[in-house]
């Protein structure tokens, strides 16, 4: 009986398996490669030192302290994990951290998720195109794409595995897998709290379609012709646009600022304190003065963030603005924040934008598709522009670069001895590039802290230990800056510390009992 229902499965399996498309294939085999050749570069980039303590040592702390339960003070940045952003995310990796999980496997994680990304992709350019060519076109074009590519190398965000379901969550909503959908809209939002503006603006353009239907209704004043798949999808829009704004209101209005002494999240002072100094200042200044957002969005480095953007896609997201209206939330952030980083392709805060920018670029493509004569055009237009642009804008081993992957050296070697010598529950203050490697401990702290404040916390000092609790000092005086000198030499001269290690700038020290 048990043999008989094997074979039965093995045989249902096998037809399915022959009916899948070459293209789908292509794609699949695409995104394999993908978290392999990411994956493999990611883990010999923090091996060999690459990494930092923001935000790679931020994040394997945060986790490893989630893990463990009790107290989530984040050494490295100086706020509570939960004060910091709100990643649910990290209760998903606290088995693999019980078993030993560190930076390495964040970065396979993000390879592997980034990777899968052009599953979704596929699927949805399949359908729009109604040809699996057209698919495995989209698929080449996400995984080249070089935004998803700087992504993988940025040390490790949670909010680069939102790209995933928030592309999976798209797909499901056009066919209707109502229920997939909301368990993909739910990852999205566990990912970081920002990424639940994305989810709201995806709830509008899922609605907008259908609002024809709601005018109707009202003018006929029969509410019942709203129906079917029309309400259902009408539906659907509305609840998840509540959900994303809800979701939101709650991690900035409560869980933060319970978490952050009643503050708002930190960013807002810090990355918009142009615009105002809490929420309301900030947008209130957006609506009052949209000139000035205009303005902003029009500055040399704004023109050239969009054309990063955009030029790898064939440009032809501008031509499906409703689906960019997903986008605009982060795309807004990244114009009026005063960080120049967050208008770079180099960086994470591309991570909200990718999933509707590639939605886009698929419908806008399909608009050009309906033109026969376009047709082979637009597929040459679209290879070209993504392998072009990955060449020469992108981190892959092929590129101009690729030498911002770290490689092994011999002072690579000296640095791991350096790390080897500390014990697994010492107190330790490291440079930045030491950090990721002694980051799963309750007391870590990025060098000069604790003896001089820096990037900690909010900038007043709370919670900023006395020097007399370090244990380890671990130093590389590569990364040490002419004004931090006099301290690490009063550190390693001054009696208190007994250095164990002096070799190719590397410095490690004990504080001396007694």
């Amino acid at each position: 009986m048990i043999g008989t229902a094997v074979r039965s499965f093995g045989e249902r399996t096998n037809r399915r398996l022959r009916t899948v498309h070459p293209a789908a294939w292509l794609s699949f085999a695409g995104a394999i490669v993908f978290a392999v050749v990411f994956g493999r570069l990611g883990v010999l980039h923090h091996r060999n030192f690459g990494t930092w303590a923001y935000d790679m040592g931020i994040y394997d702390q945060g986790f490893w302290l989630v893990s463990r339960g009790g107290q989530s003070f984040v050494t490295v940045r100086g706020l509570e994990f939960w004060g910091h952003h709100v990643n649910l995310v990290a209760v998903l990796f606290a088995p693999f951290y019980w078993l030993g999980a560190g930076p390495s496997f964040l970065y396979v994680v993000q390879a592997c998720v980034m990777g899968l990304g052009a599953i979704p992709v596929y699927l949805l350019a399949r359908d729009r195109f109604r040809t699996p060519w057209m698919g495995l076109v989209f698929a080449v074009v996400f995984l080249m794409y070089a935004p998803v590519q700087w992504i993988v190398w940025a040390n490790f965000h949670p909010e680069a595995l939102v790209v995933t379901p928030l592309l999976a969550s798209w797909w499901c909503a056009r066919t209707r897998r109502w229920r997939w959908f909301t368990v993909f809209v739910v990852l999205a939002l566990s990912m970081r709290e920002d990424a639940a503006l994305a989810v709201a603006m995806l709830g509008v353009v899922l609605a907008a379609p259908h609002l024809k239907d709601v005018l109707a209704a009202l003018r006929s004043k029969s509410w019942g012709s709203i129906s079917g798949d029309s309400g259902v999808a009408l539906r659907a829009g509305v609840y998840t646009f509540v959900a994303g704004s809800v979701w939101y209101l709650i991690c900035t209005r409560f869980v933060i600022p319970h978490f952050n002494r009643g503050d708002e999240p930190f960013y807002v002072s810090a990355y918009y304190g142009n615009y105002g100094d809490t929420t309301a200042q900030v947008v209130g200044e957006i609506l009052r003065r949209p000139q000035r957002v205009i303005s902003d969005a029009t500055q040399p480095d704004r023109l050239r963030f969009f054309r990063d953007l955009l030029v790898p896609l064939g440009v032809t997201p501008l031509l499906a603005p409703l689906q960019l209206l997903v986008a605009v939330p982060q795309m807004l952030a990244s114009v009026i924040g005063t960080s120049p980083y967050a208008r770079q392709i180099r960086w994470q805060y591309t991570s909200v934008m990718i999933a509707p920018l590639m939605v886009a670029a698929i419908d806008g493509a399909r608009v050009l598709w309906r033109s026969r004569r376009l047709r082979g055009w637009l597929v040459v237009t679209l290879l070209m522009s993504s392998v072009v642009s990955n060449f020469a804008w992108s981190n892959s081993p092929w590129s101009d670069n690729s030498n911002v992957w770290a490689v092994h050296s011999p002072r690579v070697d000296v640095l791991r001895r350096a790390v080897e010598l500390v014990p697994n529950d010492a107190s330790v203050t490291a440079t930045f590039t030491i950090v990721p490697h002694l980051s799963r401990r309750e007391q870590i702290y990025d060098w000069p802290n604790p003896w001089i404040e820096s990037y900690w916390g909010v900038d007043d000092g709370y919670r900023l230990p006395s020097p007399d609790e370090i244990e380890w000092v671990v130093i590389d005086r590569n990364h040490v800056s002419s004004d931090h000198e006099t301290v690490l030499d009063d550190i390693v001269d001054g009696g208190e510390f007994e250095v164990v290690l002096d070799e190719s700038d590397v410095i490690v020290a004990r504080r001396v009992e007694g």
